[in-house]
C-alpha cells in the first residue's frame, strides 16, 4: 500500500481543481474552446479520482494494476488539452476537432453498415438511424490524423518522449498482450503462478508520480491558458511537494 504521504497528493491536485473551477476566468471564459478544455478537464479529474478510489481498496491485491489503463487515459486527455491550450488559432483548432468528432461517427457509422451488409435486419431502430445519419459525412483523414493518432499529437507538444516511455507501454494493459501476464502472478523458474500477488512497491510508486503529474500538469496548463495567477502559484507549491515525495527521495 502506498505511503499516506504520496496518496495525500491527490488530495492535493483535487483542491487544486475545486479551485480552479471557483475562478471567474475559469466559469465565465469566453474563450471559443472552452468547452473542448471543460470536456478533458472533468474527464481528467474523474479519472484521477477514479485511480484513489480503486488504490484505496483492501478487497483487490495489488489494485494499482488496475489504474493503468485509466493513467493511459489521463495521458492522452492531456496531449490533447496541451495541444488546444498551445494551438495558435481558436477557430483552426475547434474547426480541427469538429472534423474528428465526424470521423469518429463516421468510424462507427461504417462498421454498423458493414455489419447491416452481413447479417441483414440485426440492427436495432436506433443503430439504423445513427448509420444513415453519419455514414454519408465526408471527412480528410489527414486532416485529422495529428488528432486521431496519439504519437503524433505527442510529437506536436513535445511529449513524444512520455508517450514512448509511458503511453505505449499501457496500451499493453489495454489491449490484450500476453507478455503483461507476469503482473497478474508470481513468476518462478519461467512459470507463472497466476493469482499469486507479489506487491511492487516501486510499480505503484511510479503509477502515482505519474498520475499525479499528469493532474498537476493539467491544472497548470488551463490556469496559464487563463492566465490565472493565483492558481498557477498554488500548482508550484504542490509540484514542489510532488519533487520532493517522488523526485529527491530517490
Amino acid at each position: 500500500m502506498a505511503t499516506e504521504e504520496k496518496m495525500n497528493l491527490f488530495d492535493g491536485v483535487f483542491s487544486l481543481y475545486n479551485d480552479l473551477q471557483q475562478e471567474e476566468k475559469f466559469k465565465n471564459s469566453k474563450e471559443p474552446v472552452m468547452n473542448l478544455i471543460y470536456h478533458l478537464v472533468l474527464k481528467n479529474m474523474r479519472s484521477l479520482k477514479t485511480m484513489q478510489i480503486i488504490m484505496d481498496s483492501k478487497e483487490l491485491k495489488n489494485s494499482y494494476l488496475e489504474t493503468l489503463p485509466l493513467l493511459r487515459i489521463q495521458m492522452e486527455t492531456f496531449f490533447h488539452l496541451a495541444y488546444i491550450t498551445e494551438h495558435e488559432n481558436a477557430d483552426v483548432c475547434l474547426n480541427e476537432y469538429q472534423k474528428l468528432q465526424d470521423f469518429q461517427l463516421l468510424r462507427v457509422a461504417r462498421n454498423l453498415k458493414k455489419l447491416d451488409e452481413q447479417k441483414t435486419n440485426i440492427l436495432s431502430n436506433d443503430e439504423r438511424e445513427f448509420m444513415n445519419l453519419h455514414k454519408n459525412k465526408r471527412v480528410a483523414k489527414k486532416d485529422i490524423e495529428h488528432l486521431d493518432k496519439p504519437w503524433q499529437l505527442s510529437n506536436i507538444i513535445n511529449k513524444y518522449e512520455e508517450y514512448v516511455r509511458t503511453y505505449s507501454v499501457l496500451s499493453s494493459y489495454v489491449h490484450y498482450n500476453p507478455s503483461t501476464r507476469s503482473a497478474y502472478g508470481n513468476s518462478k523458474e519461467n512459470n507463472v503462478i497466476y493469482n499469486q500477488f507479489i506487491y511492487n512497491e516501486q510499480e505503484e510508486s511510479i503509477i502515482l508520480r505519474n498520475a499525479i503529474q499528469i493532474g498537476l500538469s493539467t491544472i497548470q496548463s488551463i490556469s496559464k491558458f487563463l492566465d490565472i495567477e493565483e492558481i498557477q502559484e498554488k500548482t508550484s507549491k504542490v509540484f514542489k511537494e510532488w519533487e520532493s515525495v517522488f523526485i529527491n527521495k530517490k
